[in-house]
């Protein structure tokens, strides 16, 4: 998916004024990084997407994204939760219509990660983590990624 099928799709839900506004409660990402969460949205739809996309490609395939995408998608997930925290409900209503439906696309194709293997190949086994950390895809190249990593321990 291109960035700008990304952000018509987020057209459909936010207008102009609306995501610029949004955009302006930031995140930090990084010690010298942070992002607004319109970014942060739209960077979670592109990865719900592209691992939607790929659930029938092969391994061989040199181009698919492995289990540490998904930390990193799920990490994207993480910092959307933390930036609606700041922002009134009612200034997100339209924001959050979007966001429920990029998480039932990835609800869609992932089931409950019953042994826990994506939290523990991340290292962090905590509790208190998003749904989504519990969430891991049916089949295809990430789903065999984590596969092997689960037969090591």
């Amino acid at each position: 998916m291109s960035e700008v099928q990304a952000r018509e799709w987020l057209g459909r839900h936010l207008g102009v004024t609306e995501a610029d506004q949004l955009d302006r409660t930031v995140v930090s990402v990084a010690p010298a990084r942070s992002l607004g969460l319109v970014a942060l949205l739209l960077g979670w739809y592109e990865h719900v997407t592209r691992m939607e996309r790929e659930l029938g490609l092969p391994d061989s395939d040199r181009s698919v994204w492995g289990a540490h995408d998904l930390i990193a998608a799920d990490s994207l997930r993480d910092f959307i939760a933390r930036g609606l925290e700041s922002i009134p409900e009612g200034e997100s209503r339209n924001f959050l219509i979007a966001l429920n439906e990029a998480d039932s696309r990835f609800l869609s194709y992932t089931e409950v990660d019953e042994l826990g293997v994506l939290l523990r190949l991340y290292g962090d086994e905590s509790k208190v983590r998003g749904w989504w950390w519990k969430r891991i895809p049916r089949s295809g190249p990430i789903r065999r990624d984590l596969d092997r990593f689960s037969a090591s321990f």
